[in-house]
């Protein structure tokens, strides 16, 4: 009899750190999933989580069965969002420049997000000497260099130049005004373009975007602060 008690007790001493586990678990995942950027992932993260807080809440003594009723609708509403978000992201298509794009400058963002800011986007050719911005007028595009050269006039005499992955015009649309230097095409010159109010818009609408392609612009300027023009042309050049 004693053998037996014991025994039971054991299994219960077993079963109530095995919910209580189980409990902590729940809640780490919560707060995991506010840590992701990646909604999928934050949904996927939230579907287990609630089903480890729905099995918390069944082995409680007494059984929770508010919570267990509660987490069991927020898990059908996540599990239909995910499978939604699936289902975009599989119809995500690029094409193959749209894709190194998104590979080099923008892999920071989610398919679904890039294929915002490719659905507003322009593809150009340029010839060379055709002028991007001019010094003093405001620009009305963002624009970024695929393949090719451009010369930036700045007002202090400096001419430096820039290829693939540099963009153009994104300080205006930081910090709105008139372009800080005059920039040219070199050579043949293939780039993408953003209407700025369009951008705007896009990234209103987007707030998690705004601080990502913010955060591209910043990683821009500060490699054409720091790493002089020919390391600039050469680093370019490496990424064709």
């Amino acid at each position: 009899m004693d053998l037996n008690l014991g025994t039971l007790s054991l299994n219960d001493f077993w079963n109530q750190n095995t919910y209580q586990f189980i409990g902590h678990l729940s809640y780490s995942l919560v707060a995991l999933a506010f840590l992701l950027r990646d909604i999928l992932l934050l949904r996927i993260v939230a579907i287990i989580a609630s089903a480890c807080n729905i099995t918390y809440a069944i082995g409680s003594d007494p059984i929770n069965l508010i919570a267990a009723f509660w987490q069991s609708v927020f898990t059908i509403i996540n599990v239909a969002w995910s499978i939604r978000l699936i289902y975009e992201r599989r119809s995500v298509r690029f094409s193959e420049e749209e894709r190194e794009l998104y590979q080099s400058m923008f892999r920071n963002f989610t398919a679904l997000e890039f294929m915002k800011l490719v659905r507003i986007s322009k593809w150009h050719q340029a010839e060379p000497g055709q002028v991007l911005t001019e010094l003093g007028e405001e620009p009305t595009d963002v624009m970024l260099i695929y393949n090719g050269e451009i010369e930036a006039k700045l007002p202090d005499g400096r001419n430096p130049r820039y290829r693939d992955g540099t963009f153009v015009g994104e300080i205006s649309f930081i910090k709105g005004g008139a372009a800080t230097a005059t920039v040219q095409t070199v050579v043949p010159t293939r780039y993408v373009s953003w209407q700025k109010e369009e951008l705007r818009a896009l990234l209103r609408r987007n707030p998690a975007m705004a601080a990502t392609l913010q955060s591209v612009f910043t990683e821009d300027l500060t490699k054409k602060l720091i790493v002089p023009v020919p390391e600039r042309a050469a680093l370019g050049s490496q990424s064709t």
